[in-house]
Order: C-alpha cells, then sequence, then structure tokens
C-alpha cells in the first residue's frame, strides 16, 4: 500500500517525490527585436503566476492581511499589479531551452510585461540557447533565494557572457544571418521621400 499497485499511485510518489512548482513556466517564444538583449517579455497572466508569492509578501509587508493581498493577486487590482512591477525589477527571471548542453544554454534576463501567451525574446540572444521561432519553447524559473537573485544579476545576464569561451574574441550574441540580411533590405530601399 505504501509503495502502490502503479509508480504514479503510491504514498511515496504522491506524497514525498511529486510536488508542485509554482515559480516555474513554460512558454513557446516570439522575437521581439524592441527588447534590449538583458530583457525577456513575460506575458502579464504568467507573471502573476510566477510572482505570486513575492507579491503577497511584498502586499503583507505593506500591512495589508494575507487574504486581502491573495484577492487582489486574484483580481489583477492596481495594487498588485504595482507590486508586481516593484518585484519583477529586482529579481530577474532565469530561462533555459532543454537540452542545456553549455553556459549559454541557461541566461537570465530582466522581465518586461507583454500581452499574449508567448514568451518574447531578443533575437540576439537565440544563437546561444540554440533557438529558433517554430514553435521552440522555453522554461523560465523565478530564483526565490536572495544569493540566487544576486548571482542572476551578477553571471547570468547575457551582457555579462559576451565572449565565447573557446576563444574569448568571438561574441556569442549577435544578429543572425536572416536578421543582418533584413536589416540590409529594410535601409538599402530608396525612400520615396527624398526628391
Amino acid at each position: 500500500t505504501i509503495f502502490g499497485t502503479s509508480p504514479k499511485l503510491g504514498t511515496v510518489q504522491r506524497r514525498l517525490i511529486s510536488s508542485t512548482v509554482d515559480n516555474v513556466g513554460r512558454a513557446v517564444i516570439t522575437p521581439n527585436p524592441d527588447l534590449d538583449m538583458d530583457q525577456v517579455g513575460l506575458p502579464e497572466e504568467r507573471a502573476f503566476d510566477v510572482y505570486s508569492k513575492f507579491i503577497v509578501r511584498r502586499l503583507r509587508r505593506k500591512g495589508l492581511p494575507i487574504s486581502k493581498a491573495l484577492q487582489s493577486i486574484k483580481d489583477r487590482s492596481p495594487v498588485a499589479r504595482a507590486a508586481l512591477v516593484e518585484e519583477m525589477e529586482i529579481r530577474p527571471v532565469i530561462i533555459n531551452l532543454a537540452p542545456v548542453l553549455h553556459k549559454f544554454g541557461i541566461l537570465a534576463f530582466h522581465p518586461q510585461l507583454v500581452p499574449g501567451d508567448t514568451l518574447q525574446v531578443s533575437p540576439l540572444i537565440v544563437g546561444g540557447f540554440g533557438a529558433d521561432f517554430d514553435g521552440d519553447a522555453m522554461q523560465y524559473h523565478v530564483p526565490t533565494s536572495e544569493d540566487a537573485r544576486k548571482e542572476a544579476i551578477d553571471r547570468l545576464l547575457p551582457s555579462k557572457a559576451l565572449l565565447s569561451p573557446a576563444d574569448f574574441k568571438t561574441p556569442v550574441h549577435m544578429p543572425s544571418m536572416e536578421y543582418v540580411g533584413g536589416l540590409y533590405h529594410a535601409t538599402s530601399k530608396k525612400s520615396r521621400r527624398r526628391t
């Protein structure tokens, strides 16, 4: 009865091994060239999900009872949204694309609230992940401890890891050929405004 008749039904599996992970999410990525190299566009609904514990703590420290804080998150009130934005400014998200084969496969970013359901990333950073925009999904994690938060900011931002460890000369994060081609075509056409 402890281990059950199936690996999924036993007490050990259900109570000890499987647990809900609150600070993690997964979303399909889409390009957003307006984002900085160190920024990622996090959908607002998903941001409320992964940052909810931190929002409750922040609202509780401001004097709101826990029940009211939870209700304001559920209602997406302006107070909860302001607390979310404050928390996102100091707490980055760590993003990875499985399988992680080297240090550029897991990086930290400053999240920005965006509409929709997809995770928006800068086209500059997809090379390190080996990602493209044909339906790839990335996992995002919110660091909980203070040490993890500081390490994400100090070591895992793309701007802190610009050069390839192979020769320490080649930049890792740069536009790929299709973006360079797009830039060329966007800037080489003659403008109708000029005479």
